[in-house]
């Protein structure tokens, strides 16, 4: 019996690094998209006065992204319920959403966008700086993919096409950045409160901010010359840190070869009439693929992260974050990256109910 539960473990971790691979790989290999919604029904064409700003059309091109990762440690039970809110919850367990292990990912990213629409991408590009949390969820028939329920950038164009089009909850920042995106020291300042009082003020405020805790090591850090050299050596150091969680109906599918893993986002917009309800409700998946590898490799210091106690922006809190008193946490792993990537058309996968029109129509008079 010991020697069969040995063996199960083995195969058990065998296909969570499989899985992992995946995780990775998903960007790398593309996405299929189903086809999107306006060709499937007879939706109204978007009235934007003969230009698409501030909201492109897309699909979206990121090119010339460089990254920085940090893998944090947090705690299942907060992702779990974090979850619950986003996505299970509102559409009343139609679509459930699990975090696949106690980590999240923080990434750092400065970027040049462009819409890949034949009419907006003559318009021109844009830079962007942004600093995202990515949870490694379950998904629809427990398949992978990323939930990001807070992002920081510094481009108005970036946060309105973001939040109307899929429904990224984009916020804005500001960044001190870093000279090399493989020394990532920086900061983000946002607008907010340090606490909520009818006599505060907000304010744009810190954040969070990186910083290093060791001198460079003697050995050079490992980098990598192609995305099955990263994504290898990603599974081998970051990876193996990665304790993945079952779920209540027997965990995801481990052995599953995976061709792509999709963004989820809770898209809505608040009611005009009662805003404390949502005049349009969906989740919406969207495939995320990198289209060229410039570079990458590990960072060859340790770097912590200080988050400060906000009342506006609890993310220790909220991610469940293993901070100590002075609201500082140590990365497990840093890597940065540089490449290309495209955000492709997305899909409903649920979309909640709203008021019939011939409500609309009698709750009020247009006069």
């Amino acid at each position: 019996m010991r020697s069969e539960s040995k063996s199960a473990a083995r195969l058990s971790r065998r296909r969570f690094l499989h899985l992992a691979g995946g995780a990775l790989g998903a960007m790398a290999v593309g996405c299929t998209s189903k086809t999107p919604a306006s060709e499937e029904t007879a939706l109204p064409d978007y009235v934007d006065g003969g230009s698409g700003i501030p909201v492109f059309r897309g699909p979206y091109l990121q090119r010339e992204a460089h990254i920085a990762a940090f893998l944090l440690p947090a705690r299942s039970e907060t992702l779990r319920s974090l979850c619950d809110t986003y996505f299970t919850t509102p559409s009343n367990s139609t679509v459930k959403v699990s975090p696949l292990g106690p980590y999240v990912l923080l990434l750092y990213a400065e970027m040049q966008i462009q819409s890949l629409d034949e009419r907006d991408k003559a318009s021109g590009w844009m830079q962007e700086t942004e600093v995202s949390f990515w949870i490694p969820v379950a998904g629809q028939a427990n398949r992978p993919a990323w939930f990001l329920p807070y992002l920081f950038v510094d481009n108005p164009y970036a946060i309105a096409s973001g939040r109307e089009v899929y429904g990224f909850p984009k916020m804005w920042g500001q960044f001190e950045k870093p000279e090399r995106i493989q020394n990532p020291e920086f900061a983000v300042d946002v607008w907010g409160f340090a606490e909520f009082d009818p006599q505060a003020e907000g304010k744009p405020l810190r954040l969070l901010e990186s910083h290093p805790t060791d001198a460079a090591h003697a050995t050079p850090p490992e980098t990598w010359t192609s995305w099955d050299a990263a994504r290898s050596a990603l599974i081998r150091q970051v990876f193996k840190h990665w304790q993945p969680q079952a779920n209540a109906d027997g965990g995801v599918p481990w052995g599953e070869t995976l061709e792509a893993m999709p963004l989820l986002f809770l898209k809505q917009f608040r009611d005009a009439a009662d805003s404390r309800k949502a005049c349009y409700q969906a989740i919406i998946k969207a495939p995320l693929r990198i289209t060229t590898f410039h570079g990458g490799g590990f960072v060859d210091t340790t770097y912590t992260l200080t988050f400060q106690p906000l009342a506006s922006h609890p993310l220790p809190e909220t991610l469940g974050l293993n901070v100590d008193t002075a609201g500082v946490t140590q990365a497990i792993a840093t890597f940065w990256l540089h490449v290309d990537f495209t955000l492709d058309a997305g899909v409903e996968v649920w979309r909640g109910t709203s008021r019939p029109y011939e409500t609309i129509v009698n709750s009020g008079s247009t006069s």
